[in-house]
């Protein structure tokens, strides 16, 4: 690189007087594809080597990029007048050695602490009393607020558009009116009415004063009478309500008076049928120990009906269990059951349900949608779709063709009463008419049962 640091060419020591070339010219100048790492065009004009590179690199350094007459002269501040400006303010005396600058620091500060004080004063007339207790004079006069918006006066402002004063119906001839008024209008604060120190109401002092002694008598009266309710020289009650709700109460004991002596004795005197009831004339004396006595002799027959109640209570569970069963297998249609099956074989075990080792069909206790002829044979409601058990001699009777009078009806000369069930017969026929899947010989006289086979 020593080759490199020779003396630049004249003409690098000024900047090129012409127009920059584009950027794609000035990558088509630069050999060897040498570009800019910056990637951007920024108005240089790149050599053919490096050394040329260099050279205009140092010849741009020379030359300022400013004219010589924008260089502002360089101000040098010399410790003097920096300790000039460190003796501004006298920290012995407390004020600057200027006295210009003293007075103008000196009246600032004074309007400021007024400022402060007059701000200080008007929040503490907005939470103290502005007026004695006793005398009722003002303790500030002429005291305002300063933050208070002031008034402005509006001397040729009218009230009305008029042409005439609206009051005594004069007319103003071209004339303005008086100025108005810029005094503040009177206080609308309530003003005491009582005088503290005369103890005298400023107005209408007599009427007041025998108006306040009535109310306070009647006052007086009424908290007496609170706490004091009888009045011992009368014998009576202050309240006349609270005193015939005694004469009454007092009259009604008096009817029953001597009677409650019977609450004191044993029980087997109170419970004894002399003071229940008339022996001779079988009259009622006390109802309600008559009432109470029987239920203590009911007691006795009552352990006797426990078995007969007991029944009747298995009887109402097993009814209720039987509803909610029914309501149970209601709630989806039959062919959800059927579905099961359908495929000839046992969808989890994959065991056939024809053939060797064929496994068992359970039956479900519902049966297809039934027509119209069996619904009013049945007397089922349309919409029950169970097959319960039932004995063999209903399943003969099922069987029977459906032009039999027996079943479905209470037949005149019979007597017998239709059955509210289905009996629903395993033969062929019954099969094809309930549309049923058919089941093998052995099966076909056998009843539906609740999953289980007889």
């Amino acid at each position: 690189m020593a080759h490199v640091m020779g003396p630049p060419a004249p003409e690098a020591h000024l900047p090129p007087s012409g127009p920059v070339p584009p950027a794609s010219s000035t990558r088509e100048h630069s050999s060897g594809g040498r570009r800019h790492s910056t990637g951007s065009n920024n108005g240089i004009a790149y050599a053919k080597t490096w050394a040329k590179d260099v050279q205009n690199y140092h010849a741009a350094k020379s030359v300022l990029p400013w004219l010589p007459e924008q260089q502002k002269p360089v101000k040098h501040v010399t410790r003097y007048e920096k300790s000039r400006e460190e003796r501004e303010y006298d920290i012995v005396l407390g004020r600057f050695r200027d006295e210009d600058k003293e007075q103008g620091y000196q009246q600032r500060e004074g309007v400021e602490l007024k400022r402060t004080l007059e701000k200080g004063r008007a929040k503490q007339l907005r939470t103290i009393q502005r007026f004695h207790m006793i005398t009722n004079a003002p303790m500030y006069p002429g005291a305002k607020n300063p933050t208070d918006k002031q008034p402005v006066p509006h001397p040729y402002r009218k009230k009305s558009a008029a042409e005439y004063n609206i009051v005594t119906n004069i007319p103003y001839n071209g004339t303005s009116g008086p100025p108005a008024s810029t005094a503040a209008s009177p206080s609308r604060k309530p003003y005491r009415e009582f005088n503290i120190l005369t103890n005298k109401y400023h107005d209408r002092h007599d009427d007041r004063f025998e108006q306040d002694a009535a109310q306070a008598k009647r006052i007086a009266a009424q908290k007496y009478f609170k706490t004091r309710t009888f009045d011992p020289v009368r014998i009576t009650y202050v309240d006349e309500d609270r005193e015939k709700e005694f004469v009454a109460r007092r009259h009604e004991e008096q009817q029953i008076h001597g009677k409650d002596r019977v609450l004191v004795l044993p029980p087997r005197e109170q419970f004894s049928e002399g003071r229940l009831y008339n022996i001779l004339n079988q009259r009622v004396i006390n109802s309600a120990k008559l009432t109470t006595m029987n239920e203590k002799d009911q007691r006795v027959l009552n352990k006797i009906k426990k078995t007969a109640y007991e029944t009747k209570m298995r009887e109402v569970g097993e009814n209720q269990q039987a509803r909610e069963t029914d309501l149970c297998l209601n709630r989806y249609a039959h062919e959800r059951h059927i579905q099961s099956h359908v495929h000839g074989y046992d969808v989890l075990s994959n065991q056939p349900y024809a053939g060797r080792d064929a496994k068992p069909i359970v039956h479900p206790r519902t049966h297809a949608q039934l027509t119209a002829w069996q619904t009013i044979e049945s007397g089922l409601v349309a919409s029950n779709r169970i097959a319960p058990k039932s004995s063999p001699s209903a399943a003969v009777v099922a069987a029977r063709p459906p032009s039999h009078p027996v079943i479905g009806a209470r037949g005149v000369h019979t007597g017998e009463r239709k059955p509210n069930i289905l009996i629903v017969d395993q033969t062929s026929s019954a099969v094809q008419s309930l549309k049923l899947p058919p089941t093998s010989e052995a099966a076909q006289t056998v009843v539906r049962t609740g999953g289980f086979q007889d």
